[in-house]
């Protein structure tokens, strides 16, 4: 249940000149393989006793030494790389290279959700068993991995049951070995540049002929002249740097056959980013004790990590791609007015000059995880397995505003006392996770046989306070204590909520002569995220594959080596509303008591308690009907590939439905919609040179294809979601993708006019946009997408290349609309302003500087293809007898260089909010 505490959040009257600061909360993140594998992944369920031919009724899975080689630190954009149909949100194009940007919206093959909410964007994250969030996977160390696992059919993610609608990235940790003492030291150095090939922005020399073209400077040549002889400053480099950042990582292993131990401490003092003054520093310091005999096996590891996060205090970038080129940036490296141009047409706030202040935005994380695992070998082939894990998160985030700031610049004169602003935000998460599972494993003659039953239990407890100080006199006045009061129309506010979740499951799997096998999967949960009145969901699934290289008939072949079909169909349910769609909320109206104090003991009166929301207690969850089939083969023993078709049917998609007004709403949720996403994966592996004269070289090729489709909807929500949405591009229409894009067909601007000519529904011209006029432009998922690259290697050395491409989408340039078509003659911008319309005859795609805003057109409908170099890297690794002489056991040494060039067909700035980065690292690994 979530409880709410108290507090509103209300801005200061009036609107500012600029929006400097952005409080960004930080968010609290070829080879197919059997469900045995992934089973074994989340409680130890399974044993991993089928053979690599058998394993392919699940996802696509990638060790982490091939992960590394496509990032060596950043676990997501490895994953990226090599897991075509993984989508981070698009605000990943706007935050960039930002090292406190955690991802608030992952999918796997296309949308599932017309309202989706918290939780409904976001894949279930395994680590070894235990569920773990967003952040942490954001922070995740990818030298640790062992395997990453991609769930994303029912085959695979039914045994997770309702957290998995969203599908599962499973990660399983290295394991310790046996042996003497070994120290493991790795490093990962290297520096960022950031990338600014998409800013195609106006110099001073143009910017002023523009300005004069439009008759800015008519009677005002004195300004002109002034403005001319400041010459150019680019002020897109103004707050950027050129960071060094390192990371450092110790391990101490050893151990016999009973008893293994680890301990291990990481280090990244110097994980900046490419604006000064961001950073994103992470400490860690973990144990784990394994002790093992004939019947019993026990594992226990402790870890704690703390990290620190800070913004730039420069603010946000597209303010500085803004900035008139004509103004000096000022000696002494600062600025010294807050607003540029003052009393001029070209009047801007400085955010140069709120960089100088002491204001700040910064985050802590500590976070603690334990995790203790037994097994018990009860008989030769019954065992019972057991993991507890206990998780405790602390965050806190601070935010000050001095009160030089332009932030308050419209305070009226006798609230100017209020100015200064510091915001606390803490949150507190304690997480209880259990499993118990009994495995039964059995191989007799021809027959393989795996049954597991187990239970599953998850308790959460989270919350939350907030406050907003304002009056602090002093810009070194930087703390809460400092404040006079609270913000305008606030009050301390709070959050507090439980999660909790019951399931019990039972899997199988069957395997026949190593040429047959099924697998079959069913779960329950019942969990307090779901509606009162329907707490319980079902998950199953059944899947099935033939080994046909084993058959007789195959068995002698020199052209096939390798030939699976597999097929599987299910049902995994999703969680897709968040809690007060479902449960009724309240609000007390505690400043305006309808009896005064009643009593001694009543000293504050009686309070009114109002209903606040429209809710739904038998809302159901999502539940997605996947089918899919696949086939992996190998030829020649040089060319292996896989294919795989799938369709999922998405049900009881949360939409509204009209109810009557006497119920307290004139609409209620429901669940009324259907959506169908299906499409082709595919992935490819040809070697071209195989140890030739030492030298081997391969092609890698993957990509995935998906195609989104609202089945059904009901009328009365579309139409009032359409006319709700009509300005923008965003309209529902059975058979077309959720996502779709519409606008009104554009003839074009009129020469003569400057107007902008559309196209009405029956075809006629017309100067007035109509939103009668909107129709489908285009989807925005591509027809094809993924990765490609060459891999080699060598002797010593090792080598790959890889690529990310995407073909065939539409695109809304919202980019050009908000800076090109409604730009300000007194603000800077790209190049195409010059090509606006300015008087008759003028022959544009743009209309001119009327201050008119530009609702959907498709003048900036576009067809999107985009190519870019992920990965380039370059690897050796010392002899033995070599590293013998340095005191060491193994060396190995990298280098490599990530998104190093973007080309798109749209023309359009990355990474307006933090840009993208050019990242160059060299690794080391050494074994003493």
């Amino acid at each position: 249940m979530i409880k709410l505490l108290r507090g509103k959040k209300r801005k200061y009257p009036g609107k500012s000149r600029s929006n400097i600061f952005v409080w960004r909360a930080i968010f609290g993140v070829m080879i197919l393989v059997g469900s045995s594998v992934l089973v074994a992944a989340q409680t130890g369920i399974k044993k991993n006793v089928q053979t690599r031919d058998e394993k392919a009724i699940l996802g696509n899975s990638f060790s982490g030494n091939q992960l590394k080689r496509f990032h060596p630190t950043n676990l997501l954009k490895a994953l990226q790389v090599v897991e075509p149909s993984m989508i981070i949100d698009r605000a990943e194009e706007w935050y960039g290279s930002d090292p406190n940007y955690v991802p608030t919206e992952i999918t796997f093959r296309g949308v599932k959700t017309i309202l989706g909410k918290e939780g409904g964007v976001l894949p279930l994250i395994i680590v070894d068993g235990y569920e773990i969030s967003m952040d942490r996977l954001a922070d995740f160390d990818i030298n640790r991995v062992e395997r990453v696992t991609i769930l994303k059919d029912a085959t695979g993610t039914a045994i997770y049951g309702v957290r998995a609608g969203n599908g599962v990235i499973a990660i399983t940790t290295k394991k310790m070995q046996a042996g003497s003492l070994r120290l493991y030291y790795r490093f990962d150095g290297g520096i960022d540049v950031a990338d600014l090939s998409s800013y195609d922005i106006m110099n001073a020399s143009q910017k002023l002929a523009l300005e004069k073209s439009m008759g800015m400077y008519d009677g005002n040549d004195a300004l002109y002249q002034e403005r001319l002889r400041n010459g150019n400053t680019n002020w897109l480099k103004v707050p950027l740097q050129t960071p060094f950042r390192h990371k450092h990582q110790l391990e101490i292993e050893g151990g016999d056959s009973s008893i293994l131990y680890r301990a291990y401490f990481l280090a990244t003092p110097g994980n900046k980013g490419v604006m000064k003054g961001s950073k994103r520093d992470h400490y860690a310091i973990g144990t784990r004790l394994d002790y093992r005999n004939s019947k019993l096996y026990v594992s226990d590891e402790l870890r704690i990590d703390v990290i620190y996060g800070k913004e730039s205090p420069y603010g946000v970038f597209q303010d500085y791609m803004l900035i008139n080129p004509y103004y000096r940036k000022g000696s002494g490296g600062q600025h010294s007015a807050s607003v540029m141009g003052e009393g001029t047409f070209s009047e801007q706030v400085s955010p140069y000059y709120e960089a100088s202040l002491s204001s700040f935005s910064k985050s802590r994380a500590t976070r603690v995880m334990n995790t203790l695992n037994m097994t018990w070998q009860i008989m030769e082939h019954l065992e019972l397995s057991g993991n507890f894990t206990f998780t405790k998160d602390f965050n806190k985030f601070d935010q000050y505003i001095s009160f030089k700031s332009e932030y308050f610049s419209d305070l009226p004169l006798d609230s100017a006392e209020l100015a200064g602003q510091y915001k606390i935000r803490r949150e507190n998460t304690t997480i209880y996770e259990e499993d118990l599972v009994l495995n039964y494993s059995n191989q007799f003659d021809r027959h393989n046989l795996n049954v597991s039953l187990g239970i599953h239990g998850y308790a959460a407890k989270d919350y939350s306070d907030n406050y907003i100080g304002v009056g602090l006199p002093s810009d070194h006045m930087d703390y809460i204590s400092f404040a006079k009061t609270y913000a305008f129309n606030t009050r301390p506010g709070g959050r507090e909520a439980f999660d909790r979740l019951f399931s019990g499951y039972l899997s199988g799997s069957y395997n026949f002569d190593q040429r047959y096998g099924v697998d079959v999967s069913l779960r329950a949960d019942k969990s307090s995220r779901l509606a009162p009145k329907k707490r319980v969901t079902m998950a199953w699934s059944v899947g099935g594959y033939w080994n046909v290289r084993n058959e007789k008939f195959l068995q002698e072949s020199n052209i096939l080596n390798q030939l699976v079909l597999s097929a599987g169909i299910g049902m995994t349910p999703g969680f897709q509303f968040d809690y007060d769609q479902v449960n009724p909320m309240y609000a007390y109206d505690i400043d305006n008591p309808y009896l005064n104090a009643t009593s001694s003991s009543n000293k504050l009166g009686l309070v009114t308690l109002n209903p606040i929301n429209d809710y739904n207690k038998k809302l159901k969850w999502r539940s997605d009907h996947n089918f899919y089939v696949g086939i992996r083969f190998t030829l020649f023993d040089h060319l292996s590939a896989n294919v795989r078709y799938y369709n999922t049917l998405s049900k009881d998609v949360v939409t509204r439905i009209k109810d009557n007004v006497v119920n307290g709403s004139a609409w209620k949720w429901n669940n009324g919609g259907e959506i169908r996403n299906s499409g082709l994966e595919f992935g490819l592996n040809a070697d071209i040179l195989k140890d030739v004269n030492g030298l081997s070289l391969g092609l890698l090729w993957n990509g995935t294809f998906n195609k989104n489709k609202l089945e059904t909807c009901p009328n009365d929500f579309m139409t009032e979601w359409n006319e709700s949405n009509q300005t923008s591009t965003l309209q529902l229409k059975e058979g077309k993708a959720v996502n779709a894009i519409y606008a009104v067909d554009s003839k074009g601007i009129d020469a003569q006019t400057g107007k902008e000519i559309f196209i009405t529904q029956n075809g006629t011209e017309t100067n007035q946009w109509e939103a009668t006029n909107l129709v489908y432009q285009g989807d925005p998922t591509p027809k094809l997408a993924g990765s490609f690259g060459l891999l080699g290697s060598l002797k010593n050395w090792s080598f790959n290349c890889m690529f990310r491409y995407s073909f065939g989408s539409k695109l809304y340039n919202i980019t050009a609309v908000r800076y090109v078509d409604e730009a300000f003659i007194g603000q800077n911008g790209p190049v195409d302003m010059m090509d606006k319309w300015q008087k008759a005859g003028d022959q544009t795609e743009y209309l001119g500087f009327d201050n008119s805003t530009t609702l959907p057109t498709s003048r900036f409908v576009e067809s999107r293809n985009v190519i870019s170099l992920a990965s380039l890297r370059v690897d050796y690794q010392f002899d033995k007898n070599l590293a013998n002489k340095l005191y060491m056991q193994d060396l190995h040494l990298g280098l490599s260089c990530n998104d190093l060039f973007h080309y798109s067909s749209v023309k359009m700035p990355r990474g307006l909010i933090y840009p993208f980065a050019r990242s160059f690292t060299l690794s080391l690994q050494a074994t003493f």
